[in-house]
Formats: C-alpha cells, sequence, structure tokens
C-alpha cells in the first residue's frame, strides 16, 4: 500500500513538473514569437559540408533578415539576373555581416544592426544614386566568424550559380586570429578552422561529450525556453571570450615591444609572424578562381579599433583599453605588427596580379563620432564610411567597366559556365593604402 502511495506523489509531482516545464515553453515560445517573430526561432546558422557552417536560409529576427538563399538581405536573389542588372557579392566574418556591439554590458548606447544599417545597404544606395543606368544588387553573402578559405567553398557551391559581376571582400580579423594562435608549426587554416571539436562530435559521436552536445543541440533547435538561457549563459561568456583574459600583473600599453612578451611567446610570434604570407597567397587563389570566370575582385582589410588612428570617443577608449586588457601582450603585439605587413604584402600582390586592394584601417582617421561598437564591429555610421571608402576604390575603374559589362544579355538559370559574351578584361591593379 505505501509503495502504491509512493507510487502516486512521484507520479503527481512528475506530471506537475512537466507541465510545469510545458507551460514556461510555452510562454517563452509566445513571448519570442512576439518580440522577433517565429522565423527567429531557428538557429542562426547552421553546419554545412562544404564550408563548415553557413547562414540559415530564412532567419530573420527583426533586425536581422536572412532571404531565402541564406544572404543577409532583405529581397530574394533571382539565380537569373536580371536586365540591365550590376550583381556585387559582399563577403567577410562578421564586421561585413553587420554583427551588433559584444561588449553591450559597457555600452550605454548599445544597438542593434538592422539589414538597414549594413556596409552593402549603404554601397548599393551610393551605386544606385550615382549611376541609375543600371540597377545594383549588393547582396551580403559574409557570415559570422568566416575566414578567407570558407569563402572559397561559398563561391563554388553557391555563388557562382547567381553570376555576378563583382566580389568584395573585407577581411583581417579572423584570419589574423586565425594565424597568431598556431601554437606550432605551419599554419593549415583548413585543420584550423573553428569549431572542429563540435563538428567531430556531431558527426562522428562515440563519446558522453558528444551525446551531450547532440541533446544540446536537439533542444536548441527545439525548445525556445533552452534556447532562451543557452544564449543569456552564452551572451555573459562572450565578453570574455576574444582573449586570455586580463590580468592584473600583466597591464598592457600600445604599443607593444617584442621585449615586453616572454621568451617562449617571442618564438611564437617570430614563427607566426614569418606565415603572414598565408594570407596574400589565399587572397591570389579566390582572385584566380574568380578570374577563371570572369569575375572582377576586390580585397579590403577591415578596421581594428586597437589599430585605428582616429579619435576615440570616452566609450571607444573604454573598449580600446578593454580589448588590450583580455587580450594581453603577446596577442595586442601580433595584431600591431600583422597588419601593416599584411597590408602591404597584399598591396604588392595587387600590383603584380592585377586586383584591386584597399586597407580600410584608416577610414575613420578624421571621424570624432563613434564609430566602433567593440574591438571590430561598427556602428550604423562606421559602416556608411566603410562604403564610401569601399566606392571610392571601385570608382577609378571597376564601375565603368561593370556598367559596361552588364550591356550583354543577362544569364539564365541553366547557363552555369563560363560565358564569354560578359568576361570582362580587368587590366592594371589599383592599390589604396593608408
Amino acid at each position: 500500500m505505501k509503495t502504491d502511495k509512493r507510487f502516486v506523489v512521484i507520479a503527481v509531482n512528475a506530471v506537475i513538473f512537466v507541465a510545469l516545464l510545458g507551460g514556461l515553453e510555452f510562454t517563452a515560445r509566445r513571448i519570442q514569437i512576439h518580440r522577433l517573430g517565429r522565423r527567429a526561432l531557428v538557429a542562426q546558422a547552421r553546419m554545412d559540408r562544404w564550408t563548415a557552417w553557413r547562414n540559415t536560409p530564412g532567419y530573420d529576427r527583426g533586425d536581422i533578415h536572412h532571404d531565402k538563399q541564406g544572404f543577409r538581405h532583405d529581397e530574394d536573389v533571382s539565380m537569373e539576373k536580371p536586365a540591365n542588372t550590376v550583381r556585387i557579392f559582399f563577403l567577410g566574418g562578421s564586421a561585413a555581416y553587420g554583427c551588433e556591439g559584444q561588449y553591450r554590458s559597457m555600452d550605454p548606447a548599445w544597438q542593434r544592426i538592422y539589414n538597414r544599417d549594413l556596409i552593402d545597404t549603404y554601397l548599393q544606395s551610393a551605386l544606385q544614386q550615382r549611376h541609375p543606368e543600371r540597377r545594383w544588387e549588393v547582396v551580403n553573402a559574409a557570415v559570422n566568424e568566416f575566414r578567407m578559405h570558407q569563402h572559397l567553398g561559398l563561391i563554388y557551391t553557391q555563388l557562382l550559380r547567381y553570376h555576378p559581376d563583382l566580389v568584395i571582400f573585407m577581411d583581417g580579423h579572423n584570419d589574423m586570429s586565425g594565424i597568431m594562435s598556431q601554437e606550432e608549426g605551419t599554419y593549415d587554416p583548413f585543420a584550423a578552422t573553428p569549431h572542429q571539436a563540435e563538428f567531430d562530435n556531431m558527426v562522428y559521436p562515440k563519446s558522453l561529450r558528444s551525446l551531450l552536445l547532440i541533446n544540446t543541440m536537439w533542444l536548441r533547435n527545439n525548445s525556445v525556453l533552452f534556447d532562451v538561457m543557452y544564449r543569456k549563459t552564452l551572451a555573459r561568456q562572450q565578453e570574455k571570450a576574444y582573449g586570455p583574459g586580463a590580468d592584473p600583473a600583466e597591464p598592457v600599453t600600445s604599443p607593444v615591444r617584442f621585449g615586453d612578451i616572454p621568451a617562449a611567446q617571442q618564438r611564437r610570434a617570430k614563427a607566426n609572424l614569418a606565415q603572414i604570407d598565408y594570407y596574400p597567397q589565399m587572397a591570389q587563389r579566390l582572385f584566380a578562381a574568380l578570374a577563371h570566370e570572369g569575375i572582377p575582385a576586390l580585397f579590403s582589410m577591415q578596421p581594428e579599433l586597437i589599430l585605428s588612428p582616429k579619435p576615440l570617443t570616452p566609450i571607444e577608449a573604454k573598449f580600446a583599453n578593454y580589448t588590450r586588457q583580455i587580450s594581453r601582450r603577446y596577442i595586442t603585439y601580433m595584431y600591431e605588427q600583422m597588419q601593416p605587413a599584411i597590408s602591404h604584402l597584399m598591396a604588392e600582390a595587387a600590383q603584380r596580379d592585377g586586383f584591386v586592394f584597399v586597407d580600410l584601417g584608416d577610414t575613420f582617421r578624421s571621424v570624432r563620432e563613434k564609430t566602433f561598437t567593440d574591438y571590430c564591429h561598427m556602428t550604423p555610421r562606421g559602416n556608411q564610411l566603410i562604403a564610401d571608402r569601399l566606392y571610392k576604390a571601385m570608382e577609378p575603374a571597376l564601375i565603368p567597366k561593370l556598367v559596361a559589362s552588364t550591356a550583354a544579355p543577362p544569364y539564365s538559370a541553366s547557363s552555369l559556365g563560363h560565358d564569354e559574351r560578359r568576361t570582362p578584361q580587368f587590366a592594371g591593379a589599383i592599390t589604396m593604402q593608408r
């Protein structure tokens, strides 16, 4: 009899617990749908067999909208390009994508970044206003955390089907981070692609950790309540995730001298600085892949807060100091050394190989208003100024040739190969350095 009563008590409590969870899940789901919309309930990005991950098609939370192709673009991009249209794809990592500031707790003026506030949107508007003889499409195909080698996979598996007339790249931070994170040996960008452990645990599950990760991903995709709690926990950790963390015994001042870093890190710094040739080599591979299809490329290096010559606002100065402290001396030193060295190599490669390159690092040199929202992401005004700088890089030679090259009949959806009718001849390089 006692056993029966104990069973009834357990069963009743289990039912109450499940009902309570169900009620919380229903409430969380209704709140999130009201705040962000039904299409924000899916993950913003998903695993991909070619590029490791890419944007989720159709994702929409109000400020961020992905079209059906997974581009951060308000309108769906048709595979058949409309007549009289110049189609440009904009690639990069989170700064190109338009990620909001990651130092949210430090910034009283923190704001979401809407599709209307993006570099590609401002650039498309400028092109349309100044060259109305063509219809201009600038499509944001950037993906958070992407590095340059992942652009190759995206170009071959998706972008070529949409017949771009120009591809613009804005990279720097993620690839420099990858190179400087190399512990020893030769830097291999494919082996060093982030989230490898997560990918292996999901695709080749063998351990309890794999089971835990699979269940976590299932819950994130199916429970709004769990996903909200997961994201809040992640957000609290993210601000400290961009470096080893501040150490009061190791204050960082700028510039960091080579002798300021420990001997072991000095050896590592020398070895990794000797590998920065990877960056222009990857740019050359991207340029060659596009040139084979008759598509020109424009490469740019994104601004970095701790390297920017701009007069910093008080909150930007706070961001910069915080970034240096959590990054510590080695990482700060590497950014200070790598960025100008890579910019120089890219300028040389542009002159030699015939592509366009612009270093965006000094774009805000005379700008006194806030343009950074953290270590490298930008305000709407910052994005607008970057768009203006990209337009100026395009203006001398690229824009006239793009206008001329789109006079031919448009592609059809079935025309996936090289077409000599519209292969523009782009000769000579245009470089814009600091």
